[in-house]
């Protein structure tokens, strides 16, 4: 008979061990697709996809929380989230096809980061994209190029990033001789987004760490509304908290 200490645990008490990430996504490919790779025997990540931008957001996984019995109740309307809950809400400022702000569009997004902050929510936001994130791995982004506040900036840079990129390997080359090529048409779908994107992204993780780590220090003014902080990603704070748990 085998000794008690040597029997050997199951696997779903073990995955029932792991710390978990929670990650309501705002879109359904880039962000599930790339933040699914961070998943390891140590660390679960659960996704939820296509949770849309801001209060959305928030409020879906504020109610996803309630149901799971994750909060810690108090008097009123006073609650948080339990110390063991990991949840995250990633979503981008996304401002209008103009590049013009709407003012309440950044009371929405600013009032989601608050409201997310005081139920114990973790907030990775961008302004204005996602694809900011997907840039800064590849290079520098001035906060003083007032185009690097629109997403059609990323999408421009990041095409030409991938029509130049060294070692493309056969998917790329295959779509980048089309004389359409560009990242938004060509290279925003799951199957080329998993597959082309995020491996040339990977090796890098730690250059676009840097890189957000700086663009946030250039916004160190407690006077600058959330709206305002552009181009600006929080998704570093996400990224280094999984990757301290690897």
């Amino acid at each position: 008979m085998e000794e008690p200490w040597k029997i050997k645990e199951s696997d779903e008490r073990k995955e029932d061990m792991l710390k978990t990430y929670i990650i309501f996504c705002e879109d359904s490919v880039s962000e599930p697709v790339y933040f699914k790779y961070f998943e390891t025997k140590k660390i679960k990540v659960n996704l939820v996809p296509n949770q849309k931008s801001s209060m959305h957001n928030v409020l879906k996984a504020v109610a996803h929380c309630r149901a799971q019995g994750m909060i810690d109740e108090n008097e009123g309307d006073d609650w948080s989230l339990t110390e063991d809950a990991n949840v995250w809400c990633v979503f981008d400022r996304d401002k209008n096809s103009n590049g013009a702000d709407n003012e309440s569009g950044n009371i929405e997004f600013d009032e989601a980061i608050a409201h997310a902050k005081r139920r114990g929510i973790k907030v990775a936001w961008s302004n204005d994209s996602f694809e900011l994130w997907v840039l800064l791995h590849f290079e520098e982004v001035q906060i003083t190029d007032e185009n690097v506040c629109h997403r059609l900036s990323y999408y421009d840079r990041l095409t030409e990033v991938f029509r130049n990129i060294d070692n493309p390997g056969d998917k790329l080359e295959r779509a980048r001789v089309h004389e359409t090529f560009n990242y938004k048409s060509s290279l925003k779908s799951e199957n080329n987004f998993r597959y082309v994107v995020r491996p040339k992204m990977i090796p890098n993780t730690e250059d676009a760490i840097a890189r957000a780590k700086l663009l946030e220090e250039q916004f160190n003014n407690e006077k600058l509304r959330s709206h305002e902080r552009c181009p600006l990603t929080l998704i570093h704070h996400l990224l280094e908290d999984i990757l301290t748990n690897h």
